[in-house]
């Protein structure tokens, strides 16, 4: 009986002592290391555990994916501008390919200039040599006329009649001599060397030229037009106008009708004939207002 009452009274202290193990962390879930825990709450801490970890790699996740954000932006910058320096590169090589090919064309006029100019010397040294004994002749004739003056009197009129005939074979000679030398070319070739002589200034030659080309009818329009300017520029105003008024008859929409009616003009007013020359300054005005020609006319 007295063991029975022992234990009774033993039992609320038992009791008190095992509930007092929560207090030392068993079931305690938020402890690091937590004990006692049933198997559920086993399972909820290692969901919280993991969850936790998982926290852990999101930051870890979302710091890197900053990191590779900036670095991202930071190539693109880098890519922009390669890919700016590489359209002007672009840009840079096609203006040098385009100047490339003009200087090829530029070098290849040169070549085919010094071909022609080779050609033309060796045409012209056949000629010379071609002409050589007609020229002994006449150079004979010449001595054999000397000696003759020098054993007979003449008269001064004779004398003059006299130079007046070798000068006139001598030119008929270099006449011949240059016509030969354009003779069996095409009119395109002609056109070439007549404008080629021409912006040099050697008007005898490329007169020559246009003067066969009008002949040979290939583009006579122009050639009568640049044989008015060879007059023009030489001041042979008569001359000028007449080749004008054959080319403007044969083609009057050439680019070139606004100096052609200009020149015409100023001829007329150089030979005084100045009513005519007004009406072609006032056609220059009236069909061509924006050329340079008209504008430099005064109202």
């Amino acid at each position: 009986m007295k063991k029975l009452l022992l234990i009774a009274a033993l039992l609320p202290s038992l009791a008190v002592i095992a509930a007092e193990p929560s207090v030392y962390g068993a079931g305690n879930l938020d402890s690091d290391n937590p004990y006692g825990l049933s198997p559920s709450e086993k399972k909820i801490y290692q969901n919280i555990k993991d969850i936790k970890e998982l926290k852990k790699s999101v930051r870890t996740l979302k710091i890197s994916f900053e990191s590779i954000n900036e670095r991202f932006e930071g190539l693109r910058s880098v890519t922009e501008s390669i890919t700016n320096k590489i359209g002007k590169i672009d840009k840079k090589l096609y203006s040098v390919d385009e100047k490339t090919k003009i200087v090829s064309q530029e070098i290849k006029d040169i070549k085919d200039e010094l071909t022609a100019l080779k050609e033309y010397v060796n045409e012209t040294r056949e000629i010379q040599t071609a002409n050589q004994e007609k020229i002994k002749s006449v150079l004979g004739e010449l001595s054999s006329l000397i000696d003759s003056i020098n054993s007979t009197y003449v008269s001064k009129s004779e004398l003059e009649n006299f130079k007046a005939s070798i000068n006139s074979k001598i030119d008929t000679l270099l006449k011949k001599a240059k016509e030969s030398s354009i003779s069996g070319k095409s009119g395109a070739e002609l056109l070439k060397e007549a404008e080629k002589y021409y912006k040099r200034g050697d008007y005898s030659e490329a007169k020559i030229r246009y003067k066969k080309l009008v002949s040979m009818k290939y583009k006579p329009a122009r050639s009568n037009y640049m044989l008015g300017e060879i007059a023009y520029k030489q001041k042979s105003y008569a001359k000028a106008i007449e080749h004008y008024k054959k080319s403007i008859s044969l083609y009057d929409k050439a680019s070139y009708i606004p100096t052609l009616l200009y020149h015409t003009g100023i001829s007329l007013s150089k030979l005084k004939k100045n009513k005519e020359a007004s009406k072609f300054f006032k056609a220059l005005k009236n069909n061509y207002p924006n050329s340079k020609e008209a504008k430099s006319l005064k109202n």
